[in-house]
């Protein structure tokens, strides 16, 4: 299961933010379209896409002092888009991280583990889509992954309801399901069997047409987990000038405990966009989003984004600004004292202390419409918790 900055969405999301796991769970694809993307003369989705992503945070451990969180994920990706007729089609999807983190490495330090540096996560998922009406489509998916330490099953489905034939607005619901096994791999090396993780959410948006130049998207997502939450490879550090068996990153004196954590956990998120048409070939967009769970965490984010036409039809720019602000879970600590009572749950992650991040990020779209597209993308995190991040990546994309 590695760290949660890892992978499974780090490369999507950058993975600064807590909401990663929500919109894991199935945030339905929005309706709002990137400029330039086609689905060709026919009018039918038929496309093959390939993509490749590569992460890296350094840790300079301004965040958990004690536990060094180096992380690089490097995730290609294959995505078959097909229309089989006006009423039917299907999506296959096969992705594969490499990841090497420290978390991992660490284990090295055990003669009874196998000393592997690195983890390899292998997903695949399989969905229809089904046109009821003109105002009405319904869509299905389910998928598998796996890695070293981890096993996963999903299933899902999504509504959309276009009235007036969609000429002003969409209504999606979607609901995702996750059933996950986990063994649990404790930080030096011990082995506890396996646990299990149920993951639920479900979201409403609301795309709307605003007015010739404006349009907007709504919505929101509530999500509910139960089981296993906890990193098994983090710790929490007891300072009471015991020797660790390796030391800590930063040279201190100390005991390393369990992290443990409650085993539910409820979310929610408020979440909207509105992009504006300023002049031919440049639109202005700004997004912002809620969140909060019983965990006691809560986060806002605005993310400003600016489209430019560089030729017409076939080169586009996209900057964009992403500031994100949380608070830390109530049992998130940087480390215990010795002579105090250890708490039932605690947790020295660092993703579930409070920090401030700002991201910025370009990508440059080459398309032919209807046709092929072509896009390069790089964007930089800044975090106040120590751990910046860098994310690169390349795709292109054939409508056949």
């Amino acid at each position: 299961m590695l760290l949660r900055r890892a992978s499974r969405c780090a490369l999507a999301v950058l993975a600064s933010a807590p909401l990663a796991a929500a919109q894991e769970l199935g945030t339905a694809q929005s309706p709002m379209p990137e400029p330039g993307e086609s689905s060709g003369d026919s009018g039918l989705t038929r496309s093959i896409a390939m993509r490749l992503g590569y992460f890296d945070q350094p840790d300079s451990l301004d965040g958990n002092p004690f536990l060094d969180e180096s992380l690089t994920v490097i995730e290609p990706i294959l995505v078959l888009d097909w229309d089989l007729t006006r009423d039917l089609g299907y999506t296959f999807k096969a992705a594969y991280d490499n990841v090497s983190s420290a978390s991992i490495e660490r284990l090295n330090n055990y003669p009874d583990q196998s000393g592997a540096s690195g983890d390899f996560w292998y997903g695949l998922e399989f969905g229809m889509r089904h046109r009821l009406s003109d105002t009405q489509r319904l869509g299905w998916h389910v998928g598998a992954s796996a890695e070293y330490d981890y096993r996963s099953l999903k299933a899902g489905g999504e509504l959309r309801w276009t009235p007036d034939d969609g000429r002003d607005a969409t209504v999606t619901t979607s609901l995702d399901l996750f059933l996950d096994d986990i063994d649990v791999i404790r930080f030096n090396g011990t082995e506890e069997g396996s646990e299990q993780r149920t993951s639920i959410a479900s979201t409403t948006q609301w795309y709307q047409i605003l007015g010739p130049r404006l349009h907007g998207l709504f919505g929101a997502t509530l999500a509910y987990q139960s089981g296993f939450l906890e990193t098994s490879y983090n710790g929490v550090v007891v300072e009471d000038g015991a020797t660790p068996p390796f030391p800590f990153d930063n040279g201190a004196l100390g005991t390393e405990i369990t992290e443990e954590l409650p085993d539910s956990r409820a979310r929610v998120a408020l979440f909207g966009r509105l992009r504006q048409q300023l002049v031919e070939g440049t639109a202005a967009e700004l997004g912002a989003r809620l969140y909060g769970d019983d965990w006691g965490i809560t986060s806002v984010t605005l993310e400003p984004r600016l489209y430019q036409t560089l030729v017409r039809g076939s080169w586009l720019v996209r900057l964009r600004y992403r500031f994100y602000t949380q608070t830390e879970a109530d049992d998130y600590v940087e480390s215990l004292p010795g002579a105090a009572p250890v708490p039932e749950f605690r947790t020295s992650d660092t993703e579930l202390g409070a920090y401030d991040a700002h991201s910025f990020g370009i990508k440059l779209l080459w398309f032919r419409q209807g046709a092929w597209e072509f896009d390069l993308g790089l964007d930089q995190v800044l975090s106040s918790d120590g751990l910046d991040s860098t994310l690169a990546t390349i795709g292109y994309k054939l409508h056949l």
